[in-house]
């Protein structure tokens, strides 16, 4: 990634779902060890699942997939071949659960396990609730893509009810524009099953409350339990697995405490300078880089989820005036902070 290049994606992804989702590539006519060498990564990026890499991955990957199919319902299409344990220990422990509720509560509790380019939500309206997906994202092509493919996932999980004759979805929302033909318009109506309005404030599944606690039928307490169990290991063990994650959570506090640099990153990590570069490296990506990520990150929390003033935002992340903050935030987005916000804001239910 060059370093002129702007910040799109923050945060890392488990190798695991690349490579579940790898699975699926051929019958849509795409190799995924020629889209990975276009990006310098070769195919032993998946022997451990649980190895983390930069959502500019995924971005990546997605627009040469594009490039190379045309396809328009992309991540629609690629969530029909992606099986549940593709998702990791989500995917199973969405077969033990309760009910749907449970489900959708465990997703918000351990979906960072999976990747950390997306939040999931429950929010209640008058007689029905949203099932929501936001992805962490200034890419809006990526940011199409990802919430159809999450969605229509999402969706999968009406098998698993014990009455297939419950109420389900009364309406789909999108956040970015309906496609551009009627014919893929009208494909993701009947998929869905229901309305599917474009343009809204947030992603989301919209059902009856009443679906929510609808039985599994498959529910198991017992297997439930030591899934859990497995999960709260995997999230104990995150920090000693992830490189690019340790890197990625010193960074974020030594940019807080002033004191980010190189040679202070590779001191807190126990390494040499040139032993840093090479490891940041084999992660496709270089300290600049690392270092704007978390930057943007951090602008995009404080902007999104709190009233801080711009001026304040910009001092707790080192400018000594507002202005380059607001150039640089410029810069990487193509968006002033003050509009980032307005919009952000604009889209909370």
């Amino acid at each position: 990634m060059a370093d002129n290049n702007p910040v799109f994606s923050l945060l890392p992804v488990q190798a695991g779902l690349l490579r579940h989702l790898s699975l699926s590539l051929p019958d849509m006519g795409l190799d995924l060890d020629t889209l990975l060498e276009r990006e310098g990564y070769t195919s032993s990026l998946w022997l451990d699942n649980q190895q983390e890499v930069p959502a500019l991955l995924l971005e990546n990957l997605l627009s040469h997939c594009l490039n190379e199919t045309g396809d328009e319902l992309f991540g629609f299409h690629l969530a029909q071949r992606v099986r549940p344990e593709g998702f990791g220990v989500l995917g199973y422990i969405r077969q033990a659960c309760q009910n749907l509720q449970d489900f959708i509560l465990l997703c918000i509790r351990y979906e960072h396990l999976l990747s950390g380019f997306g939040k999931t939500g429950l929010q209640k309206e008058p007689g029905r609730c949203v099932w929501s997906w936001s992805a962490y994202t200034l890419n809006p092509t990526f940011e199409r893509h990802a919430s159809e493919f999450i969605l229509a996932a999402f969706s999968t999980t009406r098998s698993l009810l014990k009455d297939p004759q419950c109420p389900w979805l009364t309406e789909v929302r999108f956040t970015h524009s309906a496609p551009q033909t009627m014919a893929a318009r009208k494909e993701v109506e009947a998929y869905f099953g229901c309305r599917v309005r474009y343009n809204q404030k947030h992603n989301g599944l919209v059902m009856p409350l009443e679906t929510l606690s609808q039985p599994f039928n498959s529910a198991d307490p017992g297997l439930m339990h030591s899934l859990e169990q497995h999960a709260q290991s995997l999230e104990a063990s995150r920090t000693v697995k992830g490189f690019y994650y340790r890197a990625y959570k010193i960074t974020r506090e030594q940019i807080l405490s002033r004191q980010a640099s190189k040679e202070n990153l590779a001191s807190a990590l126990g390494i040499s300078s040139r032993h840093l570069h090479r490891q940041l490296s084999r992660e496709n990506i270089n300290y600049r880089a690392l270092h704007e990520q978390v930057m943007l990150t951090l602008a995009i929390e404080y902007l999104s989820t709190s009233d801080r003033t711009i001026e304040n935002i910009a001092m707790a992340l080192g400018y000594t005036e507002s202005q380059s903050f607001i150039r640089w935030f410029k810069k990487q987005t193509g968006q002033t902070p003050s509009r980032y916000r307005d919009i952000s804001l604009s889209r909370k239910p």
